[in-house]
């Protein structure tokens, strides 16, 4: 699998348990208010007089139903400012032709508001993303160590077809470069015969040799720049893929 690939599944985890996570906050939010908002109606039916009392606060709080708000809510007279908590929509009170506008306000933390949601799912989520990440970076490691016909710095993983250098950093060979370094590394002695590559690389071309010599020509600074390996032309028509310091040693 490549990199990418991982990281897109992990990315795509993650964000789906970011997102659940927010949703299940914003149903917990809400929850809180329809709460607030029902112990708000009921003090309200019940209340003779405009201003607010300990009795007031007592009654607001004894109506609601969940128990961080009892400890944390309060009620008090509305104003115009948003407010930067989780409150009560705005209720109005009147009597004897006296008009005033109630709302509850809960003094809760964020803390508060998720230890009341239910994050059973973002949370199995996000040990999800973990566990894919954790699994595939030991399948790289298992992979990377696996990868056979290492040669002048270059080696090959016969699975995917794919070239790494000696940082395990993919070689980005053309389709022609990658078909003929599989050729090479295929080879025992990295020894191929003109007429086996033109024959293997461009079987409809009576004659191929220009265009493999302009092939051969592109790759050697790809090599230069990713390996230790170059292509030199031996008698009797051969190409030699051969390591520099071996050959200087």
């Amino acid at each position: 699998m490549k990199p990418k690939y991982i990281i897109v599944v992990f990315a795509t985890l993650l964000c789906c348990s970011v997102w659940a996570g927010m949703q299940r906050y914003c149903c917990a939010e809400k929850e809180m208010v329809a709460d607030m908002n029902q112990a708000l109606a009921q003090t309200l039916r019940h209340k003779q007089e405009a201003w607010i009392t300990p009795d007031t606060i007592r009654d607001y709080r004894s109506n609601l139903r969940l128990a961080v708000l009892r400890r944390q809510s309060l009620i008090c007279y509305a104003d115009d400012v948003d407010p930067k908590t989780v409150a009560s929509s705005k209720m109005a009170w009147g009597r004897g032709g006296r008009r005033v506008v109630f709302r509850g306000y809960a003094n809760c933390s964020v803390a508060s508001v998720l230890a009341l949601s239910d994050q059973r799912m973002p949370l199995s989520l996000f040990a999800l993303s973990l566990l894919w990440l954790a699994g595939s970076l030991m399948w790289t490691r298992r992979r990377l160590v696996a990868i056979a016909g290492g040669f002048g710095g270059l080696r090959l993983d016969e699975a995917s077809q794919t070239f790494y250098d000696e940082h395990q950093e993919p070689v980005h060979f053309t389709a022609m470069q990658r078909q003929l370094m599989l050729m090479f590394f295929a080879d025992e002695h990295h020894s191929l015969r003109k007429e086996d590559i033109c024959q293997a690389l461009w079987p409809k071309k009576p004659d191929a040799s220009d265009t493999l010599y302009t092939l051969i020509r592109r790759l050697k600074p790809v090599l230069d720049k990713n390996s230790n390996l170059t292509i030199t032309t031996e008698r009797g028509g051969k190409y030699q893929l051969s390591d520099r310091c071996q050959s200087h040693s």
